[in-house]
């Protein structure tokens, strides 16, 4: 089934020729006319300056650049018997079009070369949904704006929580961590933390196993440009349901460049900065070896290359220090002392342009996060919380081939690998235990050497009682979690562009992605036995033996390797005329579960613990159209409607985790959750500087992951997870915006928000029936429910040679302040 599904899906990809650029470039196009005839002109060549893109005019006077980075550019036009024309200042941003008439004049006119300034105005005619784009220009000139990340601090609607809601209590002081705490849930627009979509030049890079959550999270001076899509976005998005990060990095250009970086909020002149440092270091240009060593040895490689590559390090606490002992860093052969939070990242990019139609880029990301948490229940025994480590390799590689000026195709090959640890000083559950047999003691691989019989008696030495100086009774004086995640994800990801007309831009691509999951969670192994560890070491009722690592240990324990597929594929049209622009497209989404499973061993478990039938099929798939349309009515006021479905799995851990403990159990039964978005938007471009920005949304959210309390055959409570969940969000956004002029320039914007559901999470049901509460039979304001939101930027600036005078007094030029403000309403 899966061989002959796959050959449908690559016959109907390649028969089609189709698809829009590879999701991190934009295009050019317009219409070149006789200035005094109005006459279309036939073969006007048209050159984007310092670059090799370019086009020529039709019989009808259109033209058509594609793949051109963002950036602004300027425009050249020339044609036999007409003064050459330049069009400066033209603004390219990613997966839209650029307009650009132009009407040239005959020599026999007499006049020099002629340019002129590109009209920037402050509507896009194209945008069918709603997105915000920030430059590298604009990253810069943005407080706070350190990694990627924080692009939703400038974004209405969106809710980063700090907390990240990670972990959920279990009663007497005891805690289950539910995914990577340094993993920030984020939402946008009701929706619920894991929704989103992060793309590194045009690659998914989210987190293999906790869904839509960002693992790179690239520091701000490897980025190009961002862009956030909330809206009903194209059909070549899948696996997300609030947004798109889509982020396009740096990349060394013809001259060499660098640039070294140091914060430090050490001095805590203004507010607490909770001893913040921060280092960045950047470098590119042309690639040396193959521009100079290589040719010495005779070999002359075709076309040219260039490089970048960026650094950085953040060593900070958080406002709530946990005060632990620090280990040290070495870097350089320097030594550094660790804070609680401390995070580094690697980036590295080479680009080969073999020629004008082939080019390929080789690129890696890589970064280090190490912590510790802060928490209450803790305070005073800080040394004994655990440490947390993630490890993330990310390698992608990357052919683009034009076919002809109208066509072109994208190869990503990619991989990401994610290390995730967890633990009390690298100690392991046996480490916690001590065994007596025939009046001496043992540890853990003396006694499993020595004897096959049961011990005398089984010790965890964190299970005495330890009085605080506050009189407080510690029952648990360790925080015993063991963690050790590797995963692996390698993907493909392909795409053909085609203007099949002028007025049609089409796209079709397909995606794979295989990925080895190896999943070890013990969470309270160094003061639980596991059941079969009961029935080991104290001689209770016979327990079927766990999967991994110390089978003996943690009451709380889920173990697993799964091997899942995931696909896509999508075709998009995009339908362009002066009043009316669509955006057209449909997605097919698959997985293949794997064996993990598929075997009778792990099926009669799962029927056992829960009690059902383990008839779920290998292969789940959905189908997600997608439509939006603009009506520019004048060229300045817009109106766009657009409307999708847009389905995504569910975390891998809520498909796969283990039957063998009771607890959370795993359930293939799941389907993919589904939002479906409404919205429509209106831009008015107000004065020369001023617009305005109205838009209305409603999301209707169905089969979220909740949990459902079980007690089967073997006699233990089993949590499954379902898709039971279900939401609703509504909102208004108000934004006004005045571009740079007078030295001031700036964005206000104001959202109201309703966000309303059966639940906040998906362990909800599952902590109200630690604590006997009803589960909710309507819905109710969700934890991100946050009715006002207001986002204030402001920057002053002055241009080189040109300082303000204010009231007589000359100040000087070459500077800027810029101010970020969020004012928001309770949770």
């Amino acid at each position: 089934m899966m061989r002959q599904l796959t050959g449908i899906l690559i016959l109907i990809i390649f028969l089609a020729s189709t698809q829009v650029w590879a999701g991190n470039t934009g295009k050019i196009s317009g219409r070149v006319t006789d200035k005094e005839t109005g006459e279309p002109l036939i073969g006007v060549n048209v050159l984007v300056k310092e670059t090799n893109l370019g086009s020529a005019t039709d019989e009808d006077g259109f033209y058509f650049i594609l793949q051109v980075p963002p950036g602004t550019y300027d425009l050249e036009f020339s044609y036999i018997g007409y003064h050459t024309l330049t069009v400066t200042g033209v603004r390219v941003r990613v997966d839209l079009t650029q307009t650009i008439n132009v009407e040239m004049e005959s020599q026999a006119v007499q006049g020099p070369q002629i340019e002129v300034v590109a009209e920037q105005l402050l509507v896009q005619k194209d945008i069918t949904a709603t997105r915000r784009t920030a430059s590298r220009e604009e990253i810069e000139d943005t407080p706070g704006f350190q990694s990627t990340t924080d692009i939703f601090l400038l974004q209405g609607g969106a809710f980063v929580d700090a907390a990240g809601a990670q972990t959920i209590a279990l009663g007497e002081g005891n805690q289950l961590q539910v995914r990577d705490e340094s993993l920030k849930d984020i939402h946008i627009r009701g929706g619920r933390g894991g929704e989103i979509l992060y793309m590194v030049d045009g690659v998914p890079v989210t987190h293999p196993i906790y869904g839509g959550r960002d693992v790179l999270n690239l520091n701000v001076v490897d980025v190009q440009e961002m862009e956030l899509l909330t809206g009903a976005f194209n059909a070549e998005y899948g696996q997300a349901q609030s947004g798109v990060v889509n982020i396009t990095t740096r990349s060394g250009s013809e001259r060499y460049e660098g640039g070294l970086e140091y914060k430090t909020g050490a001095a805590d002149y203004i507010t607490d900065n909770y001893g913040f440092n921060y280092t960045s270091f950047y470098i590119g240009g042309p690639e040396p070896i193959t521009r100079k060593l290589v040719p010495q040895t005779g070999l002359e490689l075709p076309g040219r290359m260039t490089f970048f590559i960026s650094g950085n390090a953040t060593l900070s606490n958080t406002p709530y220090n946990n005060n632990r002992d620090r280990d040290q860093i070495s870097a350089l052969g320097l030594d550094f002392n660790s804070k609680q939070d401390n995070v580094g990242n690697l980036n590295a990019k080479v680009n080969w342009e073999i020629s004008n139609k082939l080019s390929m880029n080789l690129s890696y990301h890589g970064s280090s996060n190490k912590w510790s948490r802060f928490d209450w229940l803790w305070q005073n025994y800080p040394n004994h919380l655990a440490e947390y480590t993630r490890n993330n390799n990310n390698l992608n590689f990357n052919v683009k081939h034009t076919l002809s000026k109208s066509t072109f195709y994208h190869l990503n090959f990619g991989y990401l690998g994610v290390d995730y640890d967890a633990s009390l000083n690298d100690q392991s559950p046996p480490e916690y235990w001590t065994f007596y047999k025939d009046g001496n003691v043992y540890d853990y691989w003396t006694y499993e050497r020595n004897f096959s019989d049961a011990p005398d008696s089984v010790y965890s030495r964190i299970k005495a009682p330890v009085t605080d100086r506050y009189g407080l009774i510690d029952r648990q004086s360790y925080e015993s979690i063991w963690r050790d995640d590797v995963t692996a994800t390698w993907s493909f990801k392909g795409d053909i562009t085609s203007q099949i007309h002028h007025e049609h831009l089409m796209k079709t691509g397909l995606e794979l992605r295989y990925n080895d999951i190896q999943y070890v969670d013990i969470q309270d192994g160094g003061y639980s036995l596991s059941k079969y560890g009961d029935h080991v070491f104290n001689n209770e009722v016979e327990f079927p033996k766990p999967v991994g690592p110390y089978p003996e240990f943690g009451e709380n324990r889920w173990v697993f390797d799964a091997f899942p597929v995931q696909g896509g594929a999508y075709i998009q049209d995009k339908f362009e005329k002066e009043a009316l622009i669509i955006n057209a497209g449909i997605r097919f989404d698959w997985l293949l579960l794997g064996k993990t499973i598929m075997g009778e061993n792990w099926r009669d478990q799962w029927e056992k613990a829960t009690g059902e039938t383990s008839d779920w099929s290998e292969f789940k798939y959905k189908v997600s159209p997608r439509f939006g349309i603009s009506f520019p009515i004048t060229q300045r006021t817009v109106l766009f409607f657009s409307y999708g479905h847009f389905n995504q799995l569910p975390e891998m851990q809520y498909f796969y985790r283990d039957p063998y403990t009771g607890g959370f159990t795993g359930n293939p039964h799941l389907d993919f959750e589904q939002t479906i978005l409404y919205e429509f938007g209106f831009t008015h471009q107000l004065a020369q500087n001023w617009a305005i920005d109205i838009k209305s949304y409603a999301k209707d959210i169905s089969k979220q992951v909740q949990t459902t309390q079980l007690r089967a055959a073997l006699g233990l409570p089993v949590y499954l997870y379902d898709n039971k969940g279900y939401a609703r969000a509504r909102g208004l956004e108000f934004e006004l915006t005045k571009r740079y002029s007078n030295f001031i320039s700036g964005k206000m914007n104001y959202t109201v928000q309703w966000a309303n559901g059966y639940s906040s999470s998906a362990f909800d049901d599952y902590v109200r029936s630690l604590n006997d509460f009803p589960n909710p039979i309507r819905e109710r304001p969700l934890d991100w429910d946050i009715r006002h939101q207001i986002i204030f930027q402001m920057s002053v600036a002055a241009p080189e040679n040109r300082g303000p005078n204010i009231f007589g007094l000359q100040l000087p030029d070459n500077w800027n302040i810029s101010v970020l403000s969020r004012f928001s309403s309770g949770q």
